[in-house]
């Protein structure tokens, strides 16, 4: 099964809340928050499309399923994008990329609190 992901680039996004409790988080803790904030913003902005035509929203499941297709030689799974999601790890600098490239971002979205889309 092939999915495509397309993600929602003219979406604002907002500023981020709380941004000064986030200068009081150790840099580890920050940078947790910032790039989960990220990756959130854009599988909420993201819509899968499948073969037969139709779309529907993109989940952990379907965005761990295209990284594993398109980019074999980055380890990931659906546990580990929760973690990333919530807060709870820090991603790995070519999992990083490969999310800029299925995103269409540039891999600064991810750890810098400027858009940069």
């Amino acid at each position: 099964m092939s999915t495509t992901v397309l993600a929602d680039t003219h979406s604002d996004g907002g500023d981020f809340p709380c941004q000064d409790s986030r200068d009081a988080l150790p840099p580890r803790e920050a940078a947790a928050a910032v790039f989960s904030s990220r990756l959130s913003e854009l599988i909420a902005g993201s819509v899968v499309s499948t073969e037969g035509g139709s779309t529907r929203s993109l989940t952990l499941y379907s965005l761990a399923q295209h990284l594993e297709s398109a980019y074999p030689e980055v380890p990931v799974s659906q546990s580990g994008l929760y973690r990333l999601i919530h807060g709870d790890a820090i991603a790995r600098l070519d999992l990083v990329i490969a999310l800029a490239r299925v995103f269409d971002v540039p891999p600064e979205y991810f750890v810098t609190e400027e858009k940069h889309r």
